[in-house]
């Protein structure tokens, strides 16, 4: 019986226009409201991801960034894992110098260099969110992270850092709308901080079922004792799931729910 599901969310439970369509909407609640855990394991920041976990009105804890930070809906931490503050101020050196997409969290802020920043109205940012022309200068402590987009950016970051750090830093690498990367503390992986969860709520990894469609979310699908793989996702991640689910256009992530979660109750 499934008591648990983790569910990466781009390119899973958020659709192409980045928005969790209504039949994976109510598959959720359906869920939630007969007892199942709902896990987001994400890359996203804590902040930006607990909207999507307010709409659906999840009240179990959240994996962001990659598995480095774990956090519980009342504020306890069950994990967060910090990059050095002086390696995390050569990356956001690097990113700053090559004006990369980048979105840089230190002391429970997110700092944002978008190509977006005109169509953002900074009264309506969240107190955690704010926009940044430049991120060296907010490194002051250790940082949970960096979320940054781009091919190029994603090649240089990991050609500069991966071998120095390969010891102290994790580079998982996402592909959706573009390719991304995720720089945390190492060693951090989704499956790790899943794990934390499934401690901390008392669920065995048999009765865990893991969502996803990215080479980040093969390590969530080796501790769930079901790995479901949109399909939309790249070959690799498919190869190793149990099942293959329709895309994140076609509702997969209900087709998954229904399929080993409710019907299968």
């Amino acid at each position: 019986m499934i008591r648990l599901i983790a569910l990466d969310l781009d390119g899973t439970l958020l659709g192409p226009d980045s928005r969790v369509g209504e039949e994976d909407t109510q598959a959720v609640v359906a869920a939630r409201d007969a007892g199942i855990h709902i896990i987001l394991n994400t890359a996203r920041w804590h902040g930006i991801a607990q909207r999507t976990a307010r709409r659906l009105e999840i009240t179990d804890p959240m994996i962001c960034m990659s598995g480095a930070h774990v956090q519980a809906p009342d504020g306890e931490e069950l994990l967060h894992l910090k990059i050095p503050t002086d390696i995390a101020r050569e990356i956001a050196q690097a990113c700053d110098e090559g004006e990369y997409e980048t979105y840089s969290t230190v002391g429970g802020v997110t700092y944002m260099r978008t190509p977006w920043e005109a169509q953002i109205d900074v009264q309506r940012l969240p107190k955690d969110m704010r926009l940044a022309r430049t991120h060296l200068e907010h490194i002051t402590e250790p940082a949970t992270g960096f979320v940054v987009f781009g091919s190029e950016a994603v090649d240089a970051l990991r050609y500069t850092f991966a071998e120095r750090y390969a010891d102290r830093l994790a580079f998982p690498i996402g592909t959706g709308v573009q390719r991304y990367v995720t720089i945390t503390a190492g060693p951090a992986d989704k499956g790790t901080a899943l794990r934390v969860v499934l401690d901390h709520l008392g669920v065995a990894p048999e009765e865990a079922m893991a969502v996803g469609d990215a080479e980040p979310d093969l390590d969530m699908f080796a501790v769930a004792g079901v790995g479901v793989a949109m399909g939309n996702a790249i070959d690799s991640v498919k190869e190793q799931a149990d099942a293959v689910a329709p895309s994140n256009a076609e509702a997969g992530v209900a087709w998954a729910i229904r399929t080993y979660a409710l019907d299968a109750a």
